[in-house]
């Protein structure tokens, strides 16, 4: 039998009637390192703070949607329950993206990598002034914006979707950069870059115009500049065969 390993922010979910079928038809394991799977009972904030803690493992994510969206997981359904059992099932491999922090002095804050997205966005009552290069050439001097958001494929569907940016398929490895309200008089809203591309941001007058920087949605504190590129590090996603994932990257972008 099939081992996984079982997290959940809802303790209750354990005891749902398709997850109890589900524990009859697999081994569900309290030891990580003697799993083949992770299995993520919840909704995408779940699976993200999943994916964030245990990627260092490097098993496969299963995610059973008890959330509201859900777009990165499976919908709990019979049929799912029985595909997953039996190995049903497809992988998919995303990369990540990581990036170099600094504060306003230029001091290294370190390096951070996500799943999703890294997105600045205004701390304050004021537009946020961006400087923004690509290549190390200079493509906004500065962008005026809520914010900006650099994002994976997978990320694509998430905040980005949500801000008007490109979706692509989540095989895709490309970089998705967007803007969040730019200023009317840009004509820019989002690109499609190169999965080898360096994306440097950083905050024109913090002090006047503060900014916060979000890494699949957690805050790192004193962040003002931020260089960022496609990671070696990467996660692998599972879905079973009758859910057909690309099928909901293709309406997401036909709706």
């Amino acid at each position: 039998m099939k081992k996984f390993y079982v997290v959940t922010r809802d303790r209750e979910l354990r005891r749902h009637p398709l997850v109890a079928k589900l524990r009859e038809q697999i081994i569900f394991t309290n030891d990580i390192k003697k799993a083949e799977s992770i299995l993520v009972l919840g909704g995408d904030g779940t699976l993200l703070q999943t994916v964030r803690r245990f990627r260092k493992f490097g098993k496969p994510f299963f995610g059973l949607n008890f959330g509201h969206v859900g777009f990165l997981m499976n919908e709990p359904i019979e049929k799912a329950i029985r595909e997953l059992a039996i190995g049903e099932t497809s992988l998919i491999t995303v990369n990540l993206l990581e990036a170099m922090i600094c504060d306003q002095r230029g001091r290294s804050l370190g390096r951070e990598e996500a799943f999703n997205e890294f997105y600045f966005e205004r701390a304050g009552t004021q537009m946020a002034h961006l400087e923004v290069r690509v290549n190390r050439k200079a493509r906004f001097l500065p962008l005026f914006a809520d914010g900006i958001v650099v994002c994976t494929p997978a990320g694509s569907t998430a905040y980005n979707a949500a801000a008007g940016g490109q979706v692509l398929p989540v095989e895709n490895k490309a970089i998705v950069l967007t803007g969040i309200c730019p200023a009317v008089f840009h004509h820019w809203r989002s690109s499609i870059l190169p999965a080898d591309s360096v994306i440097e941001i950083a905050a024109v007058e913090p002090k006047k115009r503060p900014v916060r920087l979000m890494a699949d949605g957690i805050k790192i504190p004193g962040a003002a500049r931020i260089v960022v590129r496609s990671s070696d590090s990467i996660v692998r996603l599972g879905f079973v065969r009758s859910q057909d994932f690309r099928e909901k990257v293709l309406r997401l972008q036909f709706c």
